[in-house]
Parts: structure tokens; sequence; C-alpha cells
């Protein structure tokens, strides 16, 4: 047996049910309801106006047939539509700001309002700023903080999970270990004044530093947890499964799909560029980017593929590249270097930018940022309910008399003890979202795994103060950089920031003692381009990012548990793709709570559509 209803708004029948059907609803027994095709029609349209006592439900028995169930489920709303939605954004870095920014946009674009709050365990949050006249370091942990700084869509083509990645994986992890097994050795004997400061082969500009490493013992050991482990092992699973049996077709079309996604998030990035006063110079904006290449082999490549994109790629002689920006002759790869001008690929401060996005999102829309204790999440329980029961709470009449209405969705802890329900939760806590994902028994779902990278901040003293703020619109480079996989940017008067490598060493929390080269070829690759500057090799920082085993986003509902959606798995590419995912996830939370059955495709600023089931969580199942 199957339930239909009708609205019954300002005198306007709908649907006409039978006599004792509108008996049994005068008397307040709503059933379980379910929209027939001529009431989808008006759907959205009761949905803009305002919910009341005055919207009457009639409810009528009917045969239907099974295999239309599903179809049905996906027609109707989730919520009670007498009361706002309550939605949970676990992760209050760009993740989860971009995604609480574009779906308050969407939802008053449907005239729903919404309670939206973002979880943030990190004290620092969005709300921390770096003072780069002062020279100080981020203290937030997230990538947010912690990254290139570069949102170019040139940069985003590269595919990891490729047989060749494979063995570059193993090789370099190999190479890696001799290396800190050299270093180790080369510091003895530096103790005894037996050796000088170029022992190592990563020393020697002529070679390409070993850019990942893989410690499997980090990852599977004791120091890590039953969950950390299972979320490694469920990564590795897909990661291989995905490395091992890709085409060159499949690793191409991934490329074309991440990049589709970037020139998305290029429009949309520009977008709020625009509509905030200053922010462009807030941010050190800045237009161009320069790869360096040491075979003309790579550069090709990545310019036929650029241009085969529609961008704006052009070949540079190595005078033309110094040109643009004069400290690439501080390199010593003049006689090999092949450069590339990205003239399209836009270099802006990240953490500026997601900082002024969570102001505007807390006073345009009313959206919550908790951070410290008050949005550090201890657990996430579901409400012990059947979904059809979910479906079901409907109007004011429901509301009133069924039990099931009561209670709620989901609950999450926090760690100053309180307790928060809610019913919809997005999971876009950077690298912590696959364990947030087993909560709620949905890990295979979220087959993430943080990669850890490194960045280093350098301040340069040639200008003094009085140049600097006389000088504050104008970045220290001229040109962002890129060479050895590694990204040199500056987003202000006064500082650059190099970052790069990708580490598989577990979690942030456990990880901070795995030893690794990078610190050293950071420093080494500073001093080299701003002499002038002071730089320890130990500011540099580790940088934590959740890498997808086929490195597209996770982004979408969880279809075995309704009312989670996931936003994460954007791999180095977070600042480069978030704006765009958020979109996507947007769409199909808003789509939930309207209870419009899901179109297959998003379509994205930028004449830009893209599949849904390629985003989906559901498709690692």
């Amino acid at each position: 047996m199957d339930m239909q209803y009708a609205y019954h708004h300002s005198n306007t029948l709908l649907y006409q049910p039978g006599f004792w059907q509108s008996c049994f609803a005068a008397f307040g027994f709503v059933p379980v309801i379910r929209p027939p095709p001529m009431i989808r029609h008006y759907h959205s349209d009761l949905l803009s106006r305002p919910c009341s006592n005055s919207i009457t439900l009639f409810a009528v028995n009917k045969i239907h047939d099974k295999s239309s169930e599903s179809h049905l489920i996906d027609t109707i709303p989730n919520v009670d539509l007498t009361s706002q939605p309550r939605i949970a954004i676990v992760g209050g870095g760009i993740a989860g700001v971009t995604a609480a920014n574009a779906l308050s946009k969407k939802l008053s674009s449907n005239n729903i309002t919404a309670k939206i709050v973002i979880f943030e365990g990190d004290e620092y949050g969005s709300t921390n700023e770096v003072n780069f006249a002062n020279h100080q370091q981020p203290s937030w942990l997230a990538a947010t903080a912690r990254n290139a700084n570069t949102i170019c869509p040139g940069a985003s083509m590269h595919v990891m999970s490729q047989r060749k990645t494979l063995f570059k994986i193993m090789k370099d992890t190999v190479r890696e270990w001799y290396e800190e097994r050299l270093e180790m050795i080369q510091r003895r004997l530096q103790k005894n004044h037996l050796a000088t400061d170029h022992l190592l082969r990563s020393d020697n500009f002529q070679h390409p530093p070993p850019y990942f490493a893989l410690h499997l013992l980090r990852c599977l050991g004791t120091s890590a947890s039953w969950e950390e482990r299972a979320t490694f092992l469920t990564f590795l699973t897909s990661f291989l499964k995905t490395s091992l049996f890709c085409t060159e077709h499949d690793v191409h079309e991934r490329g074309k799909l991440i990049h589709q996604l970037a020139k998305s998030n290029r429009v949309l990035f520009l977008e709020a560029i625009n509509s905030s006063d200053g922010l462009a110079s807030k941010t050190g904006l800045s237009r161009g980017f320069i790869s360096l290449y040491r075979n003309k082999q790579d550069a090709v490549h990545d310019f036929e593929e650029g241009k085969s994109y529609g961008e704006e790629f052009s070949f540079l002689s190595y005078e033309e590249a110094v040109k643009l920006e004069p400290r690439i002759q501080n390199l010593p790869i003049n006689e090999e270097v092949v450069a590339v001008h990205r003239r399209a690929d836009y270099t802006a401060d990240c953490a500026v930018f997601i900082k002024d996005l969570t102001n505007r999102i807390t006073h345009e829309y009313g959206v919550e940022y908790k951070s410290g204790l008050k949005g550090e999440i201890q657990g996430i329980t579901a409400a012990k309910y059947a979904i059809e029961d979910s479906r079901s709470i409907i109007g004011s009449k429901a509301l009133a008399t069924d039990p099931v209405a009561k209670k709620q969705r989901f609950s999450l802890r926090t760690k100053d003890g309180r307790s928060h329900d809610f019913d919809f939760v997005v999971l876009a806590a950077g690298i912590n979202t696959p364990l947030f994902a087993r909560m709620l028994s949905i890990g295979d779902s979220c087959p993430t795994y943080p990669l850890r990278g490194y960045s280093l901040t350098i301040y340069s003293d040639k200008l003094s103060a009085e140049e600097t703020k006389a000088a504050s619109s104008k970045n220290l480079l001229s040109q962002p950089i890129k060479i050895d996989d590694m990204y040199c940017s500056s987003v202000g008067a006064n500082m650059a920031r190099i970052a790069g490598f990708g580490e598989l060493v577990g979690y942030r929390d456990k990880a901070t003692d795995v030893p690794s080269v990078a610190p050293r070829v950071l420093t080494r690759y500073g001093k080299t381009l701003f002499p002038e500057s002071k730089i320890k090799e130990a500011n540099a920082l580790q940088c934590f990012r959740p890498l997808s085993p086929d490195d597209l986003p996770i982004v979408g509902p969880v279809r075995s548990v309704p009312g989670v959606f996931i936003h994460s798995g954007h791999g180095t590419l977070g600042w480069t793709l978030c704006l765009a995912t958020s979109e996507c996830l947007a769409t199909a939370l808003t789509d939930e709570i309207v209870g419009i059955k899901q179109a297959e495709i998003f379509h994205l600023p930028g004449d830009i559509s893209i599949e849904r089931a390629q985003l989906s969580p559901d498709r690692f199942m």
C-alpha cells in the first residue's frame, strides 16, 4: 500500500481525497505521505510560499508498483516544511566555508531559510590572520592557511592515480630513505668537522628532489588507531585498483574533469573578488604563472594539453622568463630549463579569502562559526528510526501527533560536552573526513587519506618598513614559479611561500616526528631564490591534504544514510577546486530539501557541465 497527499492552501485544492480520508485528516491522523505525479509539478512553487498551519494535508491509500518506489523517494522533501532545515557543516577550512557560502546562496534563492552551523576543531580557525609585516607564521593547522596560494587551472591537470605514479612513489620512497640516512651520517661527521654541506644528492640542483614518500609502518603500525588503519587500507585498495587498471584515456578524462572544475572555480573566484571592495588587494591577487621544466618533453606535453583545454599557454625563452621574474636567474639550471607561461592562472591568499568569506556569510546569512572546544566534534550519531518515517514528517499535523517527528536525525557532540541536533550533516573536515564518516558507518564512501606536504613562508629583509608600506599593492614575486613539483608564490610585498611534496605518513597528530628531506630541500630552494632572506629549516611547516584514490573530489549525498553529504578529497587542489565543488554540493543538498528529483548533471558557472555520478561518494561502493 502507498499513500498520496495533497495541499490545501488558501482554499485551493490540488488533489481531491476520498470522503473517509478527509475525515481522518480532519482529526489529525496523517499517515505516511508521498506526492503523486500531478502534485510534484506544484511542489517547488509551494515551497517558495511561507508554510503555516493553513496548509492542510489529505491522505489516500493507493497500491503502487514497487519498481517506481525509488523514484518517488527521491522526489519528496526530507524535512518538516514548517520549520527551518538545520544543517551542520563539519570542518571550517576552505571545504566547509565554501560549502556554507554556496548553500546559503542556493537556499536563499529558493526562499528557504536554514540554520547553518560550521564546526571547526582548531581554535584559530578562519578567524586567524597572519601579519606579514611582523614576519608571522600561520598558526592554523589547516591546509587553507599553509598552501601555496595558487588558484590556477593550469596546475590542475596532473593526475596521480596512474601506473607510473606507483613506480615513482616506490622510487622516491627508497631514495628518501637513503638520503635520510646519509643526512644523519653527514650531521655526525659535521659535528666532528669531517664533512662539508654537500654530501646529499638532493643538495645538487642538477637532480630533482624526491617528491613522494610512503611510510607503511606509520600508516599501519601501532601508532595508528584501528580507524586510521582502516581508512588507509580503504584508500590503498581503491588507489591501487584505479592506478593499475586505468588506461591513458581514463587518465586523460579525469584530468579533463578536474580542469573543467578548475575553470568554473576561476569564474566563481573572480566574481567573489569583484564583489568585495579591496579584497583583491588584501589577498595579494596576481595574474600569470611560470612553469619551469627540466626537459622539453614534459613541457610540450603540458603545453599541448593546456591548449586543448582552452588555456592561454605560451613558451618562453630563458631570457623572457627572467624578464618576467628576475629571481629565476638565481636558479643554477638556466642551460636546460624550458619555461611555459600560463597567462590566465591566478594567485591569491587563500586564508585571507576564506576569512573574508566567513565574515560575509555570518553577517549576511546568519551562518554560525564555532571553533575550539565549541567546534571540535567528538562524535556523530544518526537517529534510530526508519528512512520512510523520516520522510513522513511534513506539515504541522504530523509534527504535533507523530512521535517520530520529535526525534532528531543527527546528533553532534562537541568537546565542551554539548549535544547539537541537525537534519543534515555535511562532512567537510579535510583529512579527518573519513574518520567522521566511520562514525556513521559510511567509511567506504569516503576513501580519502592524508597526504603530507610542507610549506615554507619566507620573509625578505630587502625592503624597509616604509618601502613595504608604500609597495603594499605589489608582491615580492611578480610571477609565481613552479619547478620540480614545488610552487613558489607571493601574496605580499615582503613575503613568498614555497610548498610541495606528497608523503603518506599517517594522520597529523601521529606524524609530526616522521623524518623528511622536504624541510632541507625547501630551505635550499628558498635561500637560492631569496639570498637576502634569513631562512631557517625549522620554519618549514607540515601541511596535510585529503587525497582521494582517483584524484577526483568526493561531493554529494551518501545514499546509504540519507541526510549525510560529503565535500572532501580535493587533495592538493583545494584552493583550485572548492568554490566549484561547493556549488555542486549546494545543488544536491537543496534538491534534497526541496524534494526535487536530482538531475544527472551539475551545471556550473563558466558553461561547465559535470555528471553527478563522477563526483558521487557512491562511486566507490
